[in-house]
């Protein structure tokens, strides 16, 4: 059974997009009903997540290849890693601007196999952590715990396996929890983007059955 807020959709122009943006009307909408609207905040943070992961990723190279320079006292560990980091980064941050401040295509099917929310990611990055010192303290021979060379480099790959995790698993999904919410930020202060919802409102019509424009 399909759920629906509002006129049919061939009217649904007729309703200002300040009443379909409105959160009081998404809190008494079910949180699976379909909408225009919800599609494009979807696919909007799945594409901006997608993006921040990247940055995130090519930070971590170019900041893990000067520590370890500095650590190993060998300046070319840093451009070792500090070059395909910024490949990575620059480009990932030229895309995330851009799907930030345009209507995605929302006629691509995204498949997200990652935590959707904040608590899934935390709870997933918590399990893989506790699984790599687990096995890391079950198998290390007891003099390892006794050499600090040996330690500092274990703190040093635990530590870039945190920054990795955060930037792959918990920013993206922390995105993607939030899209809806992003998108109305987005529709209130920045009028260009508005100016591409109204148009948008004005055109659309679902090809695939009776959903509304909103609610968000």
């Amino acid at each position: 059974m399909s759920y629906q807020t509002g006129p049919s959709p061939l009217f649904h122009s007729d309703r200002p997009l300040d009443y379909w943006l409105s959160s009081e009307l998404s809190a008494i909408t079910p949180a699976d009903a379909r909408s225009r609207l919800r599609e494009i905040a979807g696919a909007r943070g799945a594409y901006m997540g997608a993006w921040a992961a990247g940055i995130g990723v090519g930070i971590i190279l170019v900041l893990f290849g000067a520590v370890l320079a500095l650590q190993l006292g060998t300046i070319a560990l840093l451009p070792a890693l500090g070059v395909p980091g910024a490949a990575i980064a620059v480009p990932c941050g030229v895309f995330y601007v851009r799907v930030r401040d345009r209507l995605p295509r929302t006629s691509r099917a995204l498949v997200n196999r990652g935590p959707g929310s904040l608590r899934g990611a935390l709870s997933f990055v918590a399990f893989i952590l506790v699984l790599f010192i687990g096995l890391f303290a079950f198998t290390a021979k007891p003099s390892t715990w006794q050499d600090p060379a040996l330690l500092l480099t274990l703190a040093t790959v635990l530590a870039f396996m945190v920054c990795l995790l955060l930037a792959a698993i918990i920013v993206p999904a922390t995105i993607v929890g939030r899209s809806r919410d992003s998108l109305r930020r987005k529709a209130a202060n920045d009028p260009r983007f508005r100016a591409l919802l109204e148009q948008d409102l004005a055109t659309w019509r679902d090809p695939y059955g009776n959903a509304g424009y909103g609610p968000l």
